[in-house]
C-alpha cells in the first residue's frame, strides 16, 4: 500500500465541513472545533470497529483518549474505522453498523475526536490488531507510526509531537 491512499482519506477527515459521514466527538457534532488541517501536524487513529465491542481490546484506545488533551484530540486528531466484510457480497449495513458503534462508543466513554468509516478498506491492514497511531507532518508525511499497545513513553511523544511544531 503507498502513502496516497492514507495522505488522501486524512486530508478529507479534516477538511473543514466535508461531504464525508463521520461519526462520534464532539467535534463532529458541533461542527465549531477547528480541524487538523488548521495545524501541520496531526494524528489519524486507525481502529477496527469490531474492537469497540471488547473491553481488554479497548483499553489503549481509552488511554490514548485520557491522556491526550481534550483541544489536541479535537483539533488534531481524526479516527479512521475499518470493519469486516466479506468481498464476495458487500454489505453497505456493516459501514453504518461501524458508525453506529463509533457514536455509542464515544458517548459512553467520552471519546473527543472524529472518525470515519473506511468503506474503501484501504487501511485496514492498519487496525488489522486493533489500533495504530499515525503521525502526520503536512510538508512531509508520515513520521511515526505505533500499534497498540503502547510501550511506555509513546502517549507522551505523540503530545509532545502535536503540541510542538519544532519536534521531530
Amino acid at each position: 500500500m503507498t502513502l496516497l491512499p492514507a495522505i488522501l482519506l486524512a486530508a478529507s477527515l479534516t477538511a473543514a465541513p466535508a461531504p464525508m459521514r463521520t461519526a462520534g466527538g464532539p467535534a463532529a457534532r458541533s461542527g465549531g472545533a477547528e480541524t487538523a488541517a488548521a495545524g501541520a501536524r496531526f494524528a489519524v487513529v486507525c481502529l477496527d470497529a469490531d474492537m469497540l465491542a471488547c473491553s481488554p481490546c479497548g483499553a489503549s484506545l481509552l488511554e490514548f483518549n485520557r491522556a491526550v488533551p481534550p483541544e489536541i484530540l479535537e483539533e488534531r486528531v481524526v479516527g479512521v474505522l475499518s470493519f469486516r466484510e466479506d468481498a464476495a457480497v458487500p454489505d453497505p449495513r456493516k459501514a453504518r453498523l461501524a458508525r453506529t458503534r463509533w457514536t455509542g462508543y464515544c458517548r459512553a466513554n467520552g471519546i473527543r475526536f472524529r472518525a470515519a468509516v473506511d468503506e474503501t478498506h484501504a487501511l485496514d491492514r492498519l487496525s488489522e490488531r486493533g489500533m495504530t497511531i499515525l503521525l502526520f507532518d503536512a510538508g512531509a508525511g508520515i513520521l511515526r507510526r505505533w500499534t497498540a499497545p503502547f510501550e511506555p513513553g509513546v502517549l507522551e511523544d505523540i503530545i509532545r509531537f502535536l503540541t510542538d511544531e519544532k519536534q521531530l
